[in-house]
């Protein structure tokens, strides 16, 4: 008499029972041909827990790349999510990072795991729910992709100069929660920013001063060349650049006359001096712009005094920001004729970190 019970072939008899063995090849191999009997689930006001019997569940069959956890509980898990970790525009505190949802449905909620080794073995912390980094993942750390994303993909509150490893989970209701998925790494910058000063032509021209040479009474002059600027920087903030003067204006010390500095046209005065932005520009990021009252064109210029004042200005990262700034000058009848006329002018960059 032969009976088959749950696929195993039984043989009674004096020839003892013969098995039929399991499936096997190099990559898998099937565990068992058993059919569970039933489960159930318990459950407390903070906890929830679901079992099930009669099957090899849990026990995992694995390759070098591949692992397989057979049973019910493993296929109602939601699929293993996947990232990207990237740094695009010289972030040093922050990354952008996208999640690849493997199809899982529009109210998945995904957790992320940052690490600062490839094993997440230490530095380890969680993405929280405004972006920031933590020890703990809580409950309200589970987002879905959509939340994830708005307002933006960035991670922040990271360190310069560092390399970061990112992983997601994803859960889609109870008993759904799926193993980490594959990492992704990207590295932040060290904080930057560069200022260049000049008066020929580039930076890498060089020069610090300006000759106006003659300068006729009740006759407007413009400069023969520019002060040059270049300022870049990666600040979250941007930054400015500042100007300020030792005299108020072209100062004469063997007469002791000043031709003083004023916001004005020109065209329409009698004496002054001042500063006027010709051209301002980006390579990118910005925008780079210049300030008031150096914002203007024609004969209007801006009054050079001991107080400083913002010459051009970003509130965002910038890179390869450029300007050029003109000074003009109207002597009045009255002023001394004299060959010793001058003017220090300051310039100073700072970025906001």
């Amino acid at each position: 008499m032969l009976r088959v019970i749950a696929g195993v072939l039984l043989g009674l008899g004096s020839l003892g029972g013969v098995f039929a063995s399991l499936p096997t090849t190099t990559n898998y191999s099937l565990q068992s041909y058993g059919f569970g009997s039933g489960g159930g689930t318990s459950s407390t006001s903070n906890y929830s827990l679901e079992g099930i019997t009669g099957e090899l569940s849990g026990q995992s069959a694995s390759t070098t790349n591949y692992s397989a956890l057979p049973g019910f509980i493993q296929t109602q898990q939601a699929n293993v999510p996947k990232v990207t970790l990237s740094n695009p525009s010289n972030y040093y505190d922050k990354l952008y990072f996208d999640i690849d949802q493997q199809n899982n449905p529009t109210d998945a909620l995904y957790a992320m795991e940052i690490s600062t080794t490839s094993d997440f073995s230490s530095g380890n912390n969680y993405v929280q729910m405004d972006h920031t980094i933590g020890p703990t993942l809580l409950l309200a750390d589970y987002q879905t992709y959509s939340a994830w994303t708005t307002p933006s993909h960035n991670i922040i509150g990271l360190s310069g100069s560092t390399t970061y490893y990112l992983r997601a989970l994803a859960t889609q209701g109870e008993y759904t929660q799926s193993g980490w998925g594959p990492s992704s790494s990207a590295a932040t910058v060290a904080q930057s920013v560069s200022f260049c000063l000049y008066t020929s032509g580039s930076c890498a021209g060089g020069g610090n001063t300006i000759a106006f040479g003659n300068i006729p009474v009740s006759t407007i002059t413009t400069s023969p060349n520019n002060i040059g600027t270049d300022f870049a920087t990666n600040a979250d903030y941007g930054g400015s650049v500042y100007i300020y003067s030792l005299n108020g204006g072209l100062k004469s010390a063997s007469s002791g006359y000043t031709i003083t500095s004023a916001t004005a046209d020109l065209s329409a005065v009698n004496e002054g001096f001042g500063a006027q932005v010709t051209s301002v520009s980006q390579t990118s990021g910005g925008p780079l712009s210049s300030q008031s009252p150096f914002n203007n064109s024609g004969n209007n210029v801006g009054i050079l005094s001991a107080t400083v004042q913002i010459l051009l200005n970003s509130n965002n990262p910038l890179v390869g920001g450029t300007a050029a700034t003109q000074l003009q000058v109207k002597p009045s009848s009255i002023a001394a004729a004299k060959s010793d006329y001058s003017e220090t002018l300051t310039v100073i960059a700072a970025a906001s970190f």
